[in-house]
């Protein structure tokens, strides 16, 4: 098969882009309803297994559980961060980008960097809170295709240093060495073991622009996308009632409410 770098240059850095902003815009509109059966269809092999592990309890004989949504952020990210999940679903991320988030989730904010040889990651900004702050989703290249790894916050784009535009550049300044570690995995997971990387890696890199290459929009049905997206944010919140034990006349009345 191939080094991870012979496999990610088999396609141009064009189409990696376009595959990376599709899977980053499923994850964002799968978190924004709560799709977790769906989201796990994109996730990496570490998420999945963080998932099995960390996701809320669906025992329905459980007490209801007020922090539903803090459990589930804190299972699809590395880093506990709330805010990042409630930004996500309060932004309601759909599968067409409004105006303003695509000025933000394009293909010139969209960053490669290497963790060891095998290992490739991609970072899009889709979010920039604060003045100091940004919001990115992580992939990871795994068996051939780009999977959801991470989302978290940074001061800037991740500042390592073999982040670049393009692949290539990417893969060739990866550094040259072991580091007395043979297999890494210290290096590897530490960085997520922390709240952020160190401030002084972090400057050496530019912030995302918020430039956007104007494309043509798909023609879309306004009408239509509006029902699906009220469509699955209900089934996403009748699977999330479920899980806590909410009877169904407690939750039609909760969805009543809501759409007053």
């Amino acid at each position: 098969m191939g080094t991870c770098a012979d496999q990610l240059r088999s396609a141009s850095d064009e189409t990696h882009a376009q595959t990376v902003l599709s899977t980053t815009k499923q994850v964002l509109y799968l978190r924004t309803t709560t799709q977790i059966d769906e989201l796990m269809q994109y996730a990496s092999v570490a998420i999945q297994q963080r998932w099995d592990f960390l996701g809320p309890a669906t025992d329905p004989s459980m007490p209801p559980n007020t922090n539903l949504f803090e459990q589930i952020d804190n299972a699809l990210q590395w880093t506990a961060n709330h805010n990042i999940g409630e930004h996500i679903r309060h932004a309601h991320f759909a599968l067409e980008l409004t105006e303003d988030q695509a000025e933000v989730v394009c293909a010139r904010n969209l960053r490669y960097y290497f963790v060891d040889r095998e290992t490739a990651h991609a970072v899009v900004p889709f979010a920039m809170p604060d003045a100091g702050e940004v919001y990115v989703i992580e992939l990871v290249w795994e068996d051939g295709k780009w999977a959801y790894f991470d989302a978290k916050a940074v001061d800037k784009l991740p500042g390592f240093d073999t982040i670049a535009e393009a692949i290539d550049n990417a893969s060739t300044a990866f550094p040259d060495h072991d580091g007395g570690n043979d297999d890494g995995d210290d290096d590897y997971w530490g960085q997520y073991s922390e709240d952020e990387a160190d401030d002084d890696t972090n400057d050496r890199n530019p912030e995302p622009t918020s430039d956007y290459a104007a494309k043509p929009e798909p023609v879309v049905n306004p009408s239509q996308l509006i029902s699906d997206s009220i469509r699955h944010a209900l089934a996403a919140a009748a699977s999330a009632a479920k899980a806590v034990g909410m009877s169904e006349p407690e939750f039609l009345e909760l969805a009543a409410d809501s759409f007053k």
